[in-house]
């Protein structure tokens, strides 16, 4: 049951900071949320095991785990925000470079 939560959290979280940044395409707010997903997945899962250690009492939702998947959504989120930075915007089609000599 907890994936599915990670999992909703990660989608609102990466929503949210669609809707914040302004300039959203649809395919961007989808890579938002999908993102979102993902950071929210892993730090929900893999982190949270990481902190429990060996002491894996419960396995299932603690509030460690949600913040660590909030956390998670969030740095993942980050990435990809520098990651377009350094890139540059998405594209519509791709651009041929015309080699005249």
């Amino acid at each position: 049951m907890t994936p599915f939560l990670w999992c909703a959290i990660g989608a609102a979280i990466g929503w949210i900071v669609g809707t914040v940044s302004g300039k959203s395409t649809y395919a961007s707010r989808v890579e938002e949320v999908l993102v979102g997903v993902f950071g929210a997945f892993i730090g929900g899962e893999f982190l949270a095991a990481m902190v429990r250690g060996s002491k894996a009492v419960d396995p299932g939702f603690t509030a460690t785990a949600l913040a660590l998947a909030v956390v998670g959504a969030i740095a993942m989120l980050g990435l990809l925000a520098v990651m377009r930075r350094a890139v540059g915007p998405l594209r519509n089609g791709k651009s041929r470079a015309v080699d005249r000599r």
